[in-house]
């Protein structure tokens, strides 16, 4: 798909990996939505993206209705669900008390399936393609500080790899590593091996948005080495 001209959405805008993607979607020519709780983020996204291509829209990802509201008045043509983390914040599971860890679970599985439903509506008309972001955390089956946050993952996984039959929409998914967003410390990035440069990060997504050959796909990009398709 062409990037440039399509309407895209980006949750979880406001810092970080999406704050990163939504700029480079619009230095591509997207037309770009940044939904996200943190409101000072957003606009600060805002006017690193430009204010002629980007706007914020303040959304709760892990309420429904906030989350319908987003997709249907905005139609997206390309959607990033990029809102989740959390894992790294104790109390985890089966310490934390059901009404956080099922939060942690909401706001990384279940909201981008809610925001993948609604966007699929218009996109199986018009197209569109669908980036759902997961993490190294869900994969493998070993031990892991926050099973819930990895379950939560994993299942983004599974989930995207379940709608490769939708078109002319697209499902795929990328599966980072450690990624160098602003929060890395310099000790971090001076680690062997080192976080993900953010770039790399956003020309994977962006690969994936512009692969029309990718449909219900999974890839890894590690610390180390080349993206790789797992599935």
């Amino acid at each position: 798909m062409d990037i440039e001209g399509r309407r895209a959405v980006v949750t979880g805008g406001a810092i970080g990996t999406g704050r990163a993607v939504a700029i480079a979607l619009a230095a591509a020519g997207a037309e770009v939505v940044v939904a996200d709780i943190d409101e000072v983020g957003g606009r600060e996204t805002v006017d690193r993206a430009g204010a002629d291509r980007c706007r914020f829209v303040r959304t709760d990802l892990t309420d429904p209705q906030q989350t319908a509201d987003l997709i249907t008045s905005t139609r997206p043509r390309i959607l990033i669900n990029n809102a989740g983390g959390g894992g790294h914040l104790p109390p985890h599971f089966p310490e934390a008390s059901a009404e956080e860890w099922e939060r942690l679970l909401t706001l990384n599985l279940i909201g981008p399936m809610r925001a993948t439903q609604h966007a699929l509506v218009t996109m199986r008309s018009d197209g569109g393609v669908i980036v759902n972001i997961s993490s190294i955390a869900g994969l493998g089956l070993g031990p892991h500080p926050s099973p819930e946050y990895s379950a939560a993952k994993a299942g983004v996984i599974r989930f995207t790899a379940t709608l490769a039959d939708v078109a002319p929409a697209r499902v795929v998914c990328l599966v980072p590593d450690w990624v160098a967003t602003e929060r890395v410390t310099d000790a971090e990035l001076a680690s062997d091996p080192p976080p993900i440069p953010i770039a790399a990060f956003t020309d994977a997504v962006l690969g994936l948005i512009a692969d029309d050959s990718l449909a219900g796909r999974v890839m890894l990009l590690p610390q180390v080495g080349q993206p790789q398709l797992l599935a």
